[in-house]
């Protein structure tokens, strides 16, 4: 039995809808700000603000991205950590804790406005389509095909796309982080409904050989409030009950679950259930596999370079990397350094392999050949 660890990127999203490049969901992103900043309302101009200070000559590269989305979550962050030292320092002074209650509150309906709208633009050109996935299917057929026994898909996309291929091609051998049972529960415009809750421990079925961990979160997890109770809701159900307005407007009793933070608070995000379930399932899996699969990955998250370095450096015989890209980035240098490949360590093309066709025509070259021999 072969096991494979697969860390899959933003490339094969891109692979599949050029749309889904980040610079252009943060140009969308801010087109739409503009249009609906002039509306009057108190969150919409502040928006506006925010972009406009964040982004002021507009968004041209994948960067922008997290520049945008970091911009709306760290105030509430911010304005959290000074109520908490508001209540040391003056526990007694009613006058500044309501205060600063209520521009806690204006700040998370801020954030909630931009990041429903970050994931709605997502959700809106992640719509899968059989007729257009032949390229996708095909990758994951000759993974699937290639490794017989246990495959670990780490995602770091926030789309349904892989989800939604792996569900189509092996359903009975797929599982995710969220329980089959319904023990979960959503209340969206004063209606409850049941629905699957995530899982509080890495005990994924073992009869179920394909895994999938979203590490920084997905569309379709979200959380109440006090992040007491974390739940799955498919692309059904938030498309039918217009879920990304309902954030927007009040109406529901919960919150996207993704990390949608820039690189200087992703690391406190990352600690927090249930992207710490995540990574922990993830370097758990590379540290058992002598094959990794890389692909669409531009190695610029530290978080997940942490994770692989700390696994890659600590074994005296290396797995064997292929990274799957499309063109001159990474280049082999990025990806040592990434790995914690050392000058020590002499000549990494036996260990560190390339393919730099793309994604979907991986299966068909000799460096998956050779990887997965």
């Amino acid at each position: 039995m072969s096991d494979l660890s697969v860390l899959v990127g933003n490339g094969l999203s891109v692979a599949y809808n050029p749309e889904l490049n980040l610079a252009s969901i943060t140009q969308e992103m801010l087109e739409r700000v503009e249009r609906e900043g002039d509306a009057g309302s108190d969150v919409l101009r502040a928006m506006k603000e925010i972009a406009r200070r964040a982004l002021p000559e507009g968004a041209t590269t994948d960067d922008d991205f997290e520049i945008i989305v970091g911009a709306f979550g760290s105030e509430t962050r911010t304005l959290g950590y000074l109520g908490e030292l508001a209540t040391l320092t003056s526990p007694a002074d009613e006058d500044l804790k309501a205060a600063l209650d209520r521009v806690t509150t204006f700040a998370e309906q801020v954030r909630d406005a931009g990041i429903s709208r970050v994931l709605e633009i997502i959700f809106e050109r992640s719509k899968m389509r059989h007729s257009d996935a032949s390229g996708l299917f095909r990758l994951l057929r000759a993974i699937v095909g290639k490794f017989d026994g246990r495959v670990t898909f780490a995602n770091l996309n926030y789309d349904t796309l892989l989800l939604a291929a792996l569900i189509h091609l092996y359903r009975d051998s797929l599982a995710d982080m969220a329980q089959g049972n319904r023990s979960g529960s959503v209340t969206t415009d004063g209606v409850r409904y049941n629905v699957p809750p995530l899982r509080r421990r890495g005990d994924l079925p073992d009869e179920r050989r394909l895994r999938l961990l979203h590490l920084h979160g997905s569309l379709t997890y979200w959380t109440n409030r006090e992040r007491t109770g974390f739940v799955k809701l498919d692309r059904s159900f938030l498309q039918t009950h217009s879920q990304w307005v309902a954030v927007r407007e009040g109406q529901t009793n919960v919150r996207p679950v993704v990390v949608l933070a820039n690189q200087r608070d992703k690391q406190a995000h990352v600690e927090d259930f249930p992207f710490s379930l995540a990574y922990e399932m993830f370097a758990a899996s590379i540290a058992e596999t002598n094959r990794w699969l890389i692909v669409g990955y531009s190695f610029r998250d530290a978080c997940v370079n942490d994770v692989m370095r700390e696994q890659f450096r600590s074994r005296s015989d290396k797995p064997t990397v292929l990274v799957s890209t499309f063109g001159d980035s990474p280049s082999r240098r990025e990806v040592e350094v990434a790995l914690g490949w050392g000058a020590e360590d002499g000549d990494s093309s036996q260990r560190i392999l390339f393919h730099r066709g793309g994604a979907f025509d991986l299966a068909s070259s000799d460096e998956w050949s050779t990887f997965s021999a």
